[in-house]
């Protein structure tokens, strides 16, 4: 094998690397996988009552800057992102009185709700609560 085949067997074994990583970056599930159990969602349903319903309404319905949580309007702006995305902005951002003070499991349980509202399924295995994990699962039209 002479020095240029073995530069393009080196750069392509790179780009099937490469490939690799991104592909395992994308989604995988949806949330329509039942990826979240009924437990976490009434646990996420006291979480959304004690910090979000002040400013997104009881219902999830949001009002004035305040986004909707539910609904065609939240499906707007959140469908083709991911669970992740979601949390990450949760986690992050919110509540808006106290940024960044919800547990993982807080906002974990708060996804599961969300979910729930959204008509998304429960299923047997719970929502994890790390970003990577919640990266691959999409969201997506409720079935």
């Amino acid at each position: 094998m002479n020095k240029t085949s073995i530069s393009m067997v080196v750069v392509g074994g790179v780009f099937a690397a490469a490939l690799t990583v991104t592909v395992g970056a994308q989604a995988t599930r949806s949330a329509n996988d039942g990826v979240f159990t009924a437990d976490q969602a009434t646990k996420g349903d006291a979480v959304y009552k004690e910090q979000c319903a002040a400013c997104h309404g009881d219902n999830l319905e949001g009002s004035g800057p305040m986004p909707p949580l539910a609904g065609k309007d939240f499906l707007a702006n959140w469908q083709g992102k991911t669970v992740g995305d979601l949390y990450e902005k949760t986690q992050t951002s919110m509540p808006a009185t106290a940024p960044g003070t919800l547990t993982p499991e807080q906002a974990t349980n708060l996804m599961a709700y969300l979910m729930s509202v959204g008509k998304y399924p429960a299923g047997a295995t719970a929502l994890p609560d790390k970003l990577d994990d919640l990266k691959k699962i999409s969201i997506d039209t409720p079935k």
